[in-house]
């Protein structure tokens, strides 16, 4: 895969254009360019974009236009294997952590799932971050097994919408067991992992992350239409 194809698959639309517009006045530029970008994505974009300016023999102008048409070309990047396991030499992916930095790119809102949650994990962190920031967050909780961490998710994530499965009329119990974060209508990630300590460092978790809007817009839409027809309602404690 060419630099350029690498980061066309990494950058998205929206960070291409900001960084394309900050390029008017060459290399020196480039780490200015990319503030624009959260911090947990900035090195690994500054890479990128060092290594398609050396493809360009230092054209910056150059440059500038590979991140137009980026931001103008509809695309989605392969899906990313997102493991939690040892350390192996060559191997797909990162850590389950992939999920609180899929948060912190956020700017307008996050849907998220989980099953548990350690409170001091830095999924639970991130969320916190991001209802700081103004992002708007909605989280999906399970109270038939889960009901103590639902309520301690609630309280730590004042001013996010808090939603949970309404209670079968027959009286049994329905799971939510979902594990979703999705930031917006973007990239998803759907794993294995809960929002615990255990799943980020310890366990043997995979999920498959996806910068595809397509599959980010459809899992909004779902969920939306599960709170619509009340299969999931607010949860208060």
């Amino acid at each position: 895969m060419t630099a350029a194809a690498e980061l066309g698959a990494f950058l998205t639309k929206d960070e291409a254009k900001r960084i394309g517009g900050s390029l008017d006045l060459g290399h020196g530029l480039l780490h200015q360019a990319v503030k624009s970008v959260h911090g947990d994505r900035r090195e690994r974009v500054l890479e990128l974009l060092d290594a398609v300016l050396a493809d360009l023999a230092g054209d910056v102008r150059a440059l500038a236009v590979v991140l137009s048409a980026l931001s103008g070309v509809p695309r989605a990047a392969r899906p990313q294997l997102v493991w939690t396991s040892p350390s192996l030499p060559h191997s797909e992916g990162h850590t389950t952590l992939a999920a609180s930095q899929l948060i912190n790119e956020a700017q307008s809102y996050v849907y998220a799932a989980t099953y548990s949650a350690t409170m001091g994990s830095s999924y639970v962190a991130a969320l916190q971050e991001a209802v700081g920031r103004g992002v708007a967050v909605t989280l999906v909780v399970d109270r038939a097994r889960q009901a103590q961490t639902a309520t301690a998710l609630a309280g730590r994530l004042a001013g996010a919408r808090i939603w949970t499965m309404s209670p079968p009329e027959v009286g049994e119990y329905a799971v939510q067991h979902a594990k979703i974060v999705m930031i917006d209508g973007l990239a998803a990630l759907v794993t294995s992992a809960n929002f615990s300590s255990a799943a980020a460092e310890t366990n043997l978790e995979c999920g498959i992350l996806l910068r595809d809007a397509a599959v980010a817009s459809s899992i909004k839409a779902h969920l939306d239409q599960l709170r619509e027809s009340r299969v999931l309602v607010d949860y208060s404690a």
